[in-house]
């Protein structure tokens, strides 16, 4: 009877096993885009679950000098992986990239690599490296993996990152002084440290006139974020400073990492032209999307480009009485003045894609 019985288990078991299915989707795609010079085609990866949909763009196997197969996907008890392959002349390397959820996003934890290159005492033979590991921290979501960090992290590329962290005491928690002191480590090596000053900062939208305390600025809390801003595969930061309007509107200071000098610069020059107010970065799709609350019944919404400076792609208004959009610079005075039967006066719903996502974009 114990026979039968565990049979019947054995049996149950395994069906269950083979009729679960994957709990991520994955395919790939090639997209046609337009490059500085010519148009190029690119492998891009989609990756679902439970609702939830993510992209990965792919760096190019002439254009960005990386020999790329088509990448493994497999899932795994935390997760899944994506396994690389790429290199040229003696030399191949795989990568394999881990990721888990927080908070309903993928992200990459770990990295290990692998390198194939000939015996240095037998040319005709081939040795492969023990695997190099290393340990994302903070983990990189996958929304913000775009196509240049990927390539700055394979081959073990971590430790070459500059890496963030603030040694105050009080980060994160209610605010005891107005200076926040970061460090900058790269390599295992500090390069740099910070001292951003709360409502003293000569470059930012506060202190110019007057001097101001975190609280008095809407400030509760030390903090900063790492995100890519310009796009070049290193992590720039950005410090939220305070809020414009009587509290309606976050303004964002930031340290933009320039690789040629090795250090983070403050505000830089590129960053004047940029509207600093709700900052969201989509670092796939290489835009960055902020907006500007007037008092005049308004709200105007960009779309910012980086090739060597910031520059406006695209500037959406909206009037919040009328509830209706416009790309027409006509409109982008006071809200008494539009015109409802203008065929550039649309709704939501009228809007080009790129605007839908650019106002539904989070972080």
């Amino acid at each position: 009877m114990k026979k039968i019985f565990l049979a019947v288990a054995l049996i149950f078991l395994l069906s269950e096993v083979l009729s679960s299915e994957p709990n991520y989707s994955f395919y790939l795609e090639r997209r046609d885009e337009q490059g500085r010079d010519y148009m190029h085609s690119r492998r891009w990866a989609k990756i679902a679950r439970n609702g939830g949909l993510w992209e990965l763009a792919f760096p190019l196997a002439d254009f960005e000098v990386k020999n790329f197969d088509e990448p493994d996907f497999e899932e795994n008890d935390e997760g899944f992986c994506l396994e690389f392959y790429w290199g040229g002349g003696n030399f191949l390397w795989r990568d394999i990239f881990y990721f888990k959820e927080t908070d309903g996003e993928p992200c990459l934890y770990k990295t290990e690599t692998f390198c194939t290159h000939p015996d240095e005492n037998n040319k005709y033979e081939y040795v492969t490296d023990d695997c190099e590991t290393h340990v994302i921290n903070p983990p990189i979501r996958i929304s913000r993996l775009g196509r240049d960090k990927i390539m700055r992290l394979l081959g073990g590329g971590y430790d070459f990152l500059p890496k963030v962290t603030c040694r105050d005491s009080d980060y994160e928690k209610a605010v005891e002084d107005k200076i926040m002191h970061l460090t900058v480590s790269k390599n295992g090596k500090v390069i740099q440290n910070l001292e951003y000053v709360y409502g003293e900062n000569q470059h930012g939208m506060f202190g110019l006139r007057e001097r101001y305390e975190p609280d008095s600025l809407g400030i509760e809390k030390k903090q900063f974020e790492l995100m890519d801003l310009n796009f070049d595969g290193f992590d720039d930061i950005r410090i939220l400073a305070g809020y414009t309007m009587n509290g309606a509107q976050p303004y964002y200071d930031v340290y933009i990492w320039n690789d040629h000098e090795e250090k983070y610069e403050f505000n830089p020059s590129c960053w004047d032209v940029v509207c600093p107010t709700y900052i969201k970065c989509d670092e796939i799709n290489r835009r960055l999307y902020s907006s500007w609350n007037s008092t005049r019944g308004l709200i105007t919404y960009y779309i910012w480009l980086y090739d060597d400076e910031f520059a406006v792609e695209d500037i959406l208004y909206y009037n919040y009485e009328l509830d209706l959009y416009s790309e027409s610079d006509k409109y982008s005075n006071w809200y008494d003045k539009w015109d409802e039967t203008d065929p550039a006066v649309v709704t939501y719903e009228m809007l080009p894609k790129h605007w839908k996502k650019a106002l539904s974009f989070k972080e």
